[in-house]
């Protein structure tokens, strides 16, 4: 987790704003986080669109190293 992140999620939690978290342990993160980035193309800045790309990256990897781990959301 980035600083960003923490960041993001403390002021969310201050202002009551619901928040919606995904680890790479959960078997559909990868395509959730896959079509957020297609829904942010268009309208995000390049910025924030190659932070995803990142994300995708870092979540693709950890899965495929750890396989073993990835199970269906209860």
């Amino acid at each position: 987790m980035t600083a960003k992140d923490k960041k993001i999620i403390e002021d969310a939690e201050k202002q009551g704003i619901p928040i919606f978290v995904l680890t790479a342990k959960d078997k559909v993160s990868l395509d959730t986080i896959i079509a957020y980035r297609d829904a942010c193309e268009k309208i995000c800045s390049n910025e924030h669109y190659r932070e995803i790309e990142s994300r995708i990256d870092e979540f693709a990897e950890w899965q495929e190293l750890n396989f073993d781990k990835v199970k269906i959301p209860d």
